[in-house]
Order: structure tokens, then C-alpha cells, then sequence
């Protein structure tokens, strides 16, 4: 079982350097490092880590969403055709491959539209 400090440094490893977190936690720059050979250290550390990114995605894909929705509001309430065409350029949506060559820019940009609600 890990020690207080120890909880307390894997806490601390994802803002700081080792020397940082020896230092707060009142230990050795060696004993981070003997600590990090420690199995249940590194069990301990990697599920921090795992939950930390996975917390991450999870604010990361709300954050698209969020931005998202208020930039099509922005387009719908706002007839700067420019905006709306700066907005397709930096989406990608003219690097698109066509699947049917006859396609024209209207109807890719009424396919966008559709799929956008």
C-alpha cells in the first residue's frame, strides 16, 4: 500500500518536476526515483495518468461541442458570407474528395448544410 506521500507525489508529477515534488513532499530527489522503480508505484502512477487523460478527452470533446454549436449560431445569425466562407476553408471542407466528380460547390455545401442541420 502507498504512503501518504506517496499519493501525495503522484498527485503532484503531472504539475511539477521530480525535484519540485521531493522538494514539497519533504524527501529526496532519489527516493522520486527509487519510488518510480517501485511496481505499485507505477501501477499507482499509470491509473493517474489513465484518468487524467481520460478526464481530459472528456472536457476536450465538450469544449469542441460548445464551440461548435456557438459557431453555428454565429453563421446562422450573422449573413457575412464571408465569415460562413472563411469558416468552410478552415474547416476542410474544400479539401475534400468528391466522391461524385460532378458534384458542384453548391451541392457539397447544401450536403454540409443537410448534416449540420
Amino acid at each position: 500500500m502507498l504512503s501518504e506521500s506517496q499519493c501525495k507525489a503522484i498527485r503532484l508529477m503531472f504539475d511539477k518536476p521530480d525535484e519540485d515534488v521531493a522538494a514539497e513532499i519533504e524527501v529526496s530527489p532519489d527516493t522520486i526515483s527509487e519510488w518510480k522503480q517501485d511496481p505499485e508505484f507505477r501501477q499507482a502512477l499509470s491509473l493517474a495518468e489513465r484518468a487524467i487523460k481520460s478526464t481530459t478527452a472528456r472536457l476536450a470533446s465538450a469544449a469542441v461541442l460548445i464551440a461548435a454549436m456557438n459557431l453555428k449560431a454565429a453563421l446562422r445569425d450573422n449573413k457575412d458570407n464571408k465569415l460562413a466562407l472563411d469558416t468552410l476553408k478552415s474547416s476542410g471542407a474544400f479539401e475534400l474528395k468528391l466522391e461524385d466528380e460532378t458534384q458542384t460547390l453548391a451541392d457539397v455545401l447544401r450536403e454540409i448544410a443537410e448534416k449540420n442541420g
